[in-house]
C-alpha cells in the first residue's frame, strides 16, 4: 500500500471515529423552567447556565425551594419591562396595584426591595436586553446586589446592555408574555429539563 493510500485510509477510519464519538456523546442543553401565570398561561425559560452560572444556580435553587410561587409581578410597565420577584408581594392582592405607578406601588406597599436574603455577584456577559430576555434586578447597575428579583424584557433595551445580568429568554409563550399585567400572579415555577435536548418549541 502506498502512502496516499494509507493516508486516505486512515483519514476515512478518523473521520468514522469522530463521527461515531459525535453521536455517543450527550447532547448537554441548558436548563428549561415552566413559568404558569394566573390567568394568562404558561411560559417556557431557557436559562443561559454557560453564560451566568452562579445567577442560574441561584434562580434555580430558589425554583427548587418554591421560592416564586405566588409571588406577583408587582411592576410592569408597557413597552419597558415586566418585573417580580418580591416575596412580600406574595401578601397582596394584585388588584390593588393593578392601576399604580411603580412610585406608587414601592411607597403604599413597599414592593421592590425584597429578595431571599442572599445576593449574587454581578455575571456580565454578551447576553443583549431582547424581546423576551430575562435579567437580573439590580439596586445599582454592575453591582453585587442581585437576589430573587428579576425583570422579563418586554422590547429591547440597548440601553440595558452590559448593566444588568441576562440569564435566560422566552422560548415558548411569547403571547403569555405581552398579555402579563401589573398585579399577576406567579403560580408556579417547575424546572422542565435539564441536560436532555427536546424538540425545538413552537412561538
Amino acid at each position: 500500500m502506498n502512502r496516499y493510500k494509507a493516508f486516505s485510509v486512515s483519514a476515512v477510519f478518523l473521520c468514522i471515529a469522530l463521527a461515531q464519538a459525535a453521536f455517543a456523546a450527550p447532547s448537554v442543553k441548558n436548563p428549561e423552567v415552566v413559568m404558569q401565570v394566573k390567568g394568562r398561561g404558561a411560559m417556557t425559560i431557557e436559562l443561559y447556565q454557560k453564560d451566568a452560572p452562579k445567577t442560574v444556580a441561584h434562580f434555580l435553587k430558589l425554583v427548587k425551594e418554591k421560592f416564586y410561587n405566588g409571588i406577583l409581578f408587582h411592576r410592569v410597565i408597557p413597552g419597558f419591562v415586566a418585573q417580580a420577584g418580591d416575596p412580600n408581594s406574595k401578601k397582596i392582592k394584585g388588584s390593588l396595584i393593578r392601576s399604580l405607578s411603580d412610585q406608587q406601588v414601592f411607597s403604599r406597599y413597599h414592593l421592590g426591595a425584597g429578595g431571599s436574603g442572599t445576593n449574587i455577584p454581578f455575571e456580565q456577559n454578551s447576553h443583549t436586553n431582547q424581546p423576551g430576555t430575562l435579567a437580573m434586578a439590580l439596586s445599582q447597575p454592575q453591582s453585587d446586589t442581585g437576589d430573587s428579583q428579576f425583570f422579563i424584557n418586554l422590547v429591547y433595551n440597548a440601553s440595558l446592555d452590559g448593566n444588568y445580568c441576562v440569564f435566560g429568554k422566552v422560548v415558548k409563550g411569547m403571547k403569555v408574555l405581552k398579555s402579563i399585567r401589573q398585579g399577576d400572579r406567579i403560580l408556579t415555577v417547575k424546572l422542565l429539563t435539564l441536560n436532555h435536548k427536546s424538540a425545538p418549541h413552537k412561538k
